[in-house]
């Protein structure tokens, strides 16, 4: 389910990060491109900032393809958490994929990095997310109000942990 990047991976990386719509469910800060921009080696550049911060693992099919990421960054050392970030290619969304690749991101946290808890921020509109998250025993602990901004209205940021227990 999760596996670390190969090179092969930076299709699905550039298109990830090259769909203007997703990025801004995901609050970043996307800006339009010109024709001919090379996706795959920003994203090549991007995953390596990814990785040189925290955890970066893609999400894989059943045949070893690429169909998203999981990323874990900002880890705390001393307090044992850090932040989850998760994207999947259009096709694979509510096709149950998030949830396995959430468990599987959970036990990594847990096990690898030895963290206690997680901690994410998702759009308050973004309701397939936020039930995937509840699915998945993820506890709303805050609001914060007209936090992301997408170039036309500003959006309420919704804050979730989990307590990751052995």
């Amino acid at each position: 389910m999760l596996r670390p990047k190969q090179k092969r991976d930076l299709p699905c990386v550039a298109e990830l990060r090259s769909d203007i719509s997703l990025q801004h469910a995901l609050m970043a800060s996307p800006v339009q491109k010109p024709a001919g921009f090379d996706w795959l080696r920003e994203a090549a550049a991007w995953v390596e900032r990814r990785e040189a911060k925290g955890l970066f693992r893609m999400v894989i099919s059943p045949k070893d393809d690429a169909i998203g990421f999981i990323q874990i960054c900002d880890i705390h050392l001393q307090s044992r958490f850090g932040w989850f970030g998760i994207a999947l290619l259009r096709g694979e969304r509510l096709r149950g994929v998030g949830g396995a690749a959430l468990g599987a991101a959970e036990v990594v946290a847990r096990n690898e990095l030895g963290l206690f808890k997680l901690l994410l921020q998702v759009r308050s509109d973004n309701a397939q997310a936020i039930a995937l998250y509840e699915r998945a025993g993820w506890r709303l602990v805050g609001r914060l109000a007209a936090q992301y901004y997408d170039g036309r209205e500003r959006h309420d940021v919704l804050i979730y942990e989990k307590v990751l227990v052995a």
